[in-house]
């Protein structure tokens, strides 16, 4: 028997990755480990999901938990996050799972500047599969375009930030069309020892990317604009004085300017015939 676990289904990111990955073909069953229950859960439920509930924290619990696991997919985020996927990583491994595919959808940061915590975590993750003997397989999508305009932009007031004048490239995919890809992925030969996965439906530069945004709101930015390096101090100061997602939002901006290129994932990038929905589209939905 062969089973497709979930993990992290009730966040954000996860309740869009649940849409496309259930359609995975080649498991017997495909089941959602969630904390606890509710409005959530249910709705993983229909979608075809088997909701099973466990103490995260319970390292026997889990392995029982996981039986049958033949790939554990997981979304989890926040600051518990490294914690999480350690103890998943463990847990799967022990219960014979032959492929864990870690919440490391966004930036390839193989090819960005190392450092900046958050993904100092994330590749402690890929290291500590390495070391417990448990193949991975990451998924690299660029920016979630249905989500990060409300993060690196005001949109209520609209203003953003240019570095350099926004001519850094960035792949942009909508979440839950990442479901979708993963789905087809878990039947690919070439991944089932692991891997890394490439997705994005387009890539462009911010300005561009900000200039779609104009067109379907009818409105102009009013931008404020630094160099690199400004933004680069901009960034470390936030981060000293304990603003992690303000610094968060300088890195992303300034890092493809810098000569960092984890944003764009276009470069062998698949998508097993899905429709990738187009940026302006997916703008259109989210902005009206």
């Amino acid at each position: 028997m062969k089973v497709l676990y979930f993990v992290g289904g009730t966040g954000g990111l996860g309740q869009e990755l649940a849409k496309g990955l259930v359609t995975s073909e080649g498991f017997d069953e495909k089941v959602a480990l969630v904390r606890s229950v509710g409005e959530k859960t249910e709705a993983l439920k229909s979608l075809g999901w088997k909701v099973k509930q466990v103490d995260f924290n319970d390292a026997e619990g889990l392995i029982k938990a996981l039986s049958n696991a033949s790939v554990v997919v997981s979304s989890v985020s926040g600051p518990q996050l490294v914690d999480t996927e350690i103890k998943m990583i463990n847990a799967a491994k022990a219960a014979g799972a032959s492929l864990y595919v870690p919440s490391q959808y966004g930036v390839d940061h193989r090819r960005w500047k190392p450092g900046f915590p958050f993904y100092v975590g994330k590749m402690a993750v890929l290291d500590h599969a390495e070391t417990v003997g448990l193949p991975t397989l990451a998924v690299y999508t660029g920016l979630f375009s249905d989500y990060i305009f409300f993060f690196l932009a005001d949109l209520e007031n609209m203003t953003a930030t240019l570095v350099d004048g926004g001519v850094g490239k960035y792949s942009f995919t909508k979440r839950s069309d990442i479901g979708f890809v993963l789905a087809k992925a878990l039947t690919d030969p070439e991944f089932a020892n692991g891997g890394d996965l490439s997705v994005q439906a387009e890539t462009m530069t911010w300005r561009e990317a900000l200039a779609l945004v104009e067109v379907v709101k009818g409105q102009k930015f009013t931008f404020t604009e630094l160099t690199g390096e400004e933004g680069l101090k901009q960034e470390q100061e936030l981060l000293q004085n304990g603003d992690m997602l303000g610094s968060f939002r300088l890195h992303l901006l300034g890092e493809p300017v810098r000569g960092s290129l984890g944003c764009d994932t276009s470069e062998g990038a698949k998508s097993y015939d899905v429709e990738l929905e187009t940026l302006k589209k997916t703008l259109e939905a989210t902005l009206k």
